[in-house]
Formats: structure tokens, C-alpha cells, sequence
């Protein structure tokens, strides 16, 4: 699952991109941090804790 907050970025585009691949379940969360000319993309990789 990608979920993107606050960040212009296509998940279905970055879908195809990253290639996935394997039964491994990962959410990446982008997000933008920080306000103004100081904030910048960050992507958070997530696996489930179960």
C-alpha cells in the first residue's frame, strides 16, 4: 500500500516504478515535513508488527 500526504506523487506511477515484488507486505507512507522553503519529502517504510 502507498499512502501519500502533502507530497505530488502518483502512488499507482510509483507502484509500477518500485517493481514489487514477493509476499512481503510493506506500506510506504510519504509525507511532507517541516513548513516553507524548509520542508522536504520523507518516506516512511512500514511492515505490519503481526
Amino acid at each position: 500500500e502507498i499512502l501519500v500526504r502533502g507530497v505530488d506523487v502518483d502512488p499507482d506511477a510509483l507502484r509500477t516504478r518500485l517493481r514489487l515484488r514477493g509476499p512481503a507486505q510493506v506500506t510506504v507512507v510519504i509525507v511532507r515535513l517541516g513548513t516553507g522553503a524548509a520542508s522536504r519529502a520523507t518516506a516512511f517504510l512500514c511492515r505490519p508488527s503481526r
